[in-house]
């Protein structure tokens, strides 16, 4: 996990116990669904952070808002940034269309851009980890797709194969509910683990089988690290 200034960078297995660690947070009732266009996958070089205030000068300087719009944004390496504090409403709509909703920004032009496997599992696991913490039931009208309420193609054309809502209904939201049931693996648990004792997870993935109990106290003291 790295930080500058209120911008928290995580990886996937951070993201889980940032999220179930989370108190005090406001009601959320949706979750908004965009893509970046600009900054497109051309423009990511490693840059998280230059990306993050580059977005939130452009929210800030230009749309007039208080501060950067989205409370999460993910990457095509798979990593999120926490950007807007989640004890506001989010900032991508508009007007009393905000209230109550959660704004993630997923960097790439998804009219153009073909979305990488680890972006797509980071943007299936925080939705499905924020429903999950803010009791959010998926479906169309809780997962909202930025061109329902405006002339947009956000989140893209090419968006989990598709924009309209039986797109998403048909590849989107099963993903999410999905990943909502889905049991704590030894994949997720072992990036936890890793992570908090400063270690190799490709160095442990490779040694799974070093002992038949290895898979399951792995998940153990991930457990106690607060996985699920």
């Amino acid at each position: 996990m790295k930080q500058e200034g209120k911008f928290i960078l995580m990886s996937r297995g951070e993201l889980r116990s940032y999220i179930e660690g989370l108190k005090g947070s406001k009601t959320f009732k949706t979750i908004q669904q965009h893509h970046t266009a600009s900054p497109a996958y051309k423009d990511v070089k490693n840059n998280h952070f230059q990306l993050m205030k580059g977005m939130e000068n452009y929210h800030v300087n230009t749309l007039k808002m208080s501060e950067i719009a989205q409370h999460f944004s993910t990457f095509p390496d798979g990593a999120i940034c926490v950007g807007r504090p989640l004890s506001k409403d989010g900032g991508g709509f508009l007007g009393d269309q905000n209230r109550n909703s959660i704004t993630i920004e997923n960097v790439g032009n998804f009219d153009s851009d073909n979305m990488t496997e680890e972006q797509k599992q980071s943007i299936i696991l925080l939705n499905a980890l924020l429903c999950k913490k803010f009791n959010i039931t998926p479906s169309t009208s809780t997962l909202i797709y930025h061109c329902w309420v405006q002339n947009k193609s956000c989140p893209g054309t090419k968006y989990f194969g598709g924009n309209s809502k039986a797109a998403a209904e048909q590849n989107f939201i099963p993903l999410i509910k999905a990943a909502m049931q889905e049991p704590l693996t030894f994949e997720m648990a072992l990036q936890i683990v890793v992570e908090k004792i400063d270690s190799s997870y490709s160095y442990w993935l490779k040694r799974k089988d070093i002992d038949p109990a290895f898979k399951a106290l792995i998940i153990k003291i991930a457990k106690s690290y607060g996985g699920k």
